[in-house]
């Protein structure tokens, strides 16, 4: 039995369809989505709020690849549960909200789900004029930051 309570599959695979329900942009990479979930749950330290969403927490960036992984199993439960669609394009495949996704995701209205989708706003603006290549070398260097802090 899994005893974890945070960083689940289930609760990466409710954010992320958080993140495709808020986009205009028709698609996410995987590392795109890994990385909004990423600077919406830390968007303090990207200069995007005042807090984070998940609290300060000096190993947040060893975090990353972790979730990466675990946004792969959830992606493919979403797919097989149809929640969300994928397609294929030349930087490889991308994901985008299914109409039924779109309407479980309405039906989120906790006080968690509305802030997180007011920092993934946020987020996704943030990263909307960046490529992957740039947000990653952008995480490496904010874990770089924090690491040289402590």
């Amino acid at each position: 039995m899994n005893n974890k309570v945070f960083n689940t599959v289930f609760e990466i695979s409710m954010r992320l369809l958080l993140v495709l329900s808020l986009s205009e942009k028709r698609g996410f990479t995987l590392d795109n989505l890994v990385t909004a979930d990423f600077i919406t749950n830390y968007s303090k330290e990207f200069g995007l709020s005042r807090n984070n969403l998940h609290g300060n927490n000096e190993f947040s960036f060893s975090e990353f690849s972790t979730r990466r992984l675990l946004a792969q199993d959830a992606l493919k439960q979403l797919v097989l549960e149809g929640m969300i669609e994928v397609s294929y394009s030349t930087d490889g495949f991308r994901y985008s909200i299914s109409e039924r996704g779109q309407a479980f995701c309405d039906t989120l209205t906790s006080d968690y789900a509305t802030e997180y989708r007011l920092y993934a706003r946020k987020a996704i603006e943030y990263i909307n004029n960046k490529n992957e290549k740039e947000l990653l070398n952008l995480i490496s260097q904010e874990a770089s930051k924090t690491l040289r802090k402590e």
